[in-house]
Parts: C-alpha cells; structure tokens; sequence
C-alpha cells in the first residue's frame, strides 16, 4: 500500500449514498473516513452498518437517531454508532458537513489506487 500523506477532495472518490449527500472517501488500513456534505433538509432513513461508526459535526446542524435515541447535533458535537445498530438523521435549514470514521475499514466503498489519497510532492 502506499504511504498516505495528503489528499485534495479532487483526489478522493466521490459517493452520493443517499439523495441529498455526497462524501469524499479516504481509506486507511484501520479505518474509513468519509467527509460528507448534506443538502438542506435532507433525510437519511435508519439504516445500519457491520461496522462501527464515530464522526463530528463540522458545519450545520442535523437532528441524529441511534438505537431510538434522538440527539440535535451542532458544529463540534459528535456521536458514535456501535456496529449493527440502527441510526438515522434528518438535516436542518442548512447545508450541514459530518466527518465520520469507520472501523474496521468499509469495504462496500470505492477506491482509488492509491486507496483514497494521493501522494503529493
């Protein structure tokens, strides 16, 4: 694998998983960290993963739902999702940005050849 150093969005593949959100995807041999971008008032219906899932609010504000439990989320506040659980989420008035991490790594996401970054000189 190569050494990960930098990436520019233009060098992480793009995934639009649901309508209204777009992430950048960065692979690491532990982890995946996607940084996604939420359309104003969009809605992530439950849905669940095999692996765990911890991220922070970066801009915006999103009301989240694990396990049935239902937390208004701002800049700088996160969350964690254990395996298997269910969750869910529904965008405010603003374009609001998450950056989650996945571990171990997912792998129903696309790579690049350099796994998600790209070294730069």
């Amino acid at each position: 694998m190569p050494k990960l150093y930098y990436a520019s969005p233009r060098d992480q593949p793009l995934i639009e998983p649901h309508p209204g959100v777009k992430g950048r995807v960065v692979h690491g041999q532990q982890a995946t960290m996607i940084v996604y971008d939420y359309a104003p008032k969009t809605i992530v219906e439950t849905h669940r993963h095999d692996v765990e899932q911890f991220g922070v609010v970066v801009k915006g504000s999103l009301a989240m739902v694990i396990a049935g439990e239902q937390r208004i989320l701002m800049p700088g506040d996160s969350f964690r999702v254990p395996a298997g659980t269910a969750h869910g989420a529904r965008v405010f008035e603003e374009a609001t940005q998450v950056v989650d991490v996945f571990a171990p790594p997912r792998t129903d996401l696309p790579k690049t050849a350099t796994d998600g970054m790209a070294k730069r000189s």
